[in-house]
């Protein structure tokens, strides 16, 4: 019986070998890295409730990358950033913007939410909550004008109550919004996916009902308006790709078209030649007509790199949500194994984060290293 199990024994024995080797010396290899400090300015002025999703990749990434603050401790995503939190159940200003921001790498703009500023229940020593102010923009962009590097989310820019603290950021950003937002939906009759002010926006401009049934694409204008691309109608499938250009996927390394099903901002970039990828959709003809009957071109800017006194990246969605803080940053290479592994099938978890934003990021992030001038 010993001779029979013997066998079995020892293969067991190899397996648990090869995969303590597999696991053992990637961590092993990202153990001795020597850690890279960045001063980087998160600046999150969600509506806290302890998910920390906004931000919580962009540090995930950073502690996997074995960047470090100057004083040499890791990035904490529950405490290194600028915003909101709560303090036994309390509203709070959890860090203000410092006076002085130049001496900064990277300003990181983002948020996980429109803020509901009419809520009167949410209030911070006697003001509403709100996102990114006018005092804010004029730091981030006397910084800019200074050589600090900025990357933007838009869901920072849609956290923003007034339209001169908008207007402040735009020049620094290389674009402006054209008011419109659009998500791919599944079904048009969910209200997690099509929200109950988008279909009240609706019934109010159109007078009547919102009858909309099966998949499609929604789009909604700031300003009330509202527009339905139905699957089969006006688009052949709801599917909204990201494809890089050529310039974008060689600087990225990203040259697959990868599904995106959050909500994005519909742009107008300064320079067409800012733009490295690009939101598309399958449109009939029909749709075609909709949407130049709107305003609005046939393909949305993804990602722009605008150049002046500083380099800047704007996304124009929500690339880099996170929800589950995994132990796998301390193995080196495991981002580039996620996004082998991950398939890019509609309705993977993270999808877009490993195949998109973690490429970029990385790329945006060696950038800041190789061009910042050494830390005074």
């Amino acid at each position: 019986m010993n001779r029979t199990h013997r066998p079995v024994k020892v293969w067991t024995m190899a397996c648990l070998t090869v995969v303590s080797v597999v696991l053992v010396v990637p961590w092993i290899l990202w153990q001795s890295q020597a850690s890279t400090p960045l001063n980087i300015m998160i600046i999150d002025k969600s509506k806290p409730d302890l998910s920390y999703v906004a931000h919580k990749g962009l540090v995930w990434l950073l502690n996997q990358q074995k960047i470090v603050q100057q004083t040499g401790e890791r990035y904490r995503y529950e405490e290194d950033y600028y915003g909101y939190d709560t303090q036994n159940g309390i509203l709070r200003m959890k860090r203000s913007l410092p006076d002085e921001v130049t001496d900064t790498d990277l300003i990181y703009l983002t948020s996980n939410q429109s803020m509901s500023s009419d809520d009167p229940n949410e209030h911070i020593q006697g003001q509403t909550l709100e996102g990114l102010t006018i005092y804010d923009a004029q730091k981030i962009c006397e910084a800019a004008n200074k050589g600090v590097s900025i990357v933007a989310e838009s869901s920072a820019l849609s956290n923003i109550t007034s339209d001169l603290t908008r207007e402040q950021l735009y020049p620094i950003l290389g674009m402006r919004s054209s008011g419109w937002q659009g998500r791919s939906v599944s079904n048009l009759q969910n209200t997690d996916e099509v929200p109950q002010r988008v279909r009240m926006n609706y019934e109010r401009s159109e007078k009547k009902n919102w009858s909309f049934h099966g998949a499609g694409i929604v789009l909604a204008h700031e300003d009330g308006q509202v527009i339905v691309l139905r699957k089969g109608r006006d688009v052949k499938t709801e599917d909204i790709q990201v494809s890089f250009t050529k310039e974008g996927a060689e600087w990225s390394g990203v040259t697959k078209d990868t599904h995106y099903s959050n909500w994005f901002d519909i742009i107008v970039p300064e320079e067409n030649d800012s733009v490295l990828a690009w939101y598309g959709t399958d449109l009939t003809k029909e749709g075609q007509q909709k949407l130049k009957d709107a305003g609005i071109p046939p393909e949305f800017p993804a990602l722009i790199r605008h150049d002046d006194y500083n380099r800047s990246y704007y996304m124009a969605g929500t690339f880099g949500e996170m929800k589950h803080y995994s132990f796998w940053r301390r193995i080196k290479g495991w981002e580039i194994l996620r996004n082998k592994l991950t398939p890019d099938e509609k309705g993977i978890p993270d999808l877009f984060y490993w195949k998109v934003y973690v490429p970029v990021m990385k790329k945006i992030l060696q950038e800041v290293q190789t061009g910042r001038q050494p830390w005074q």
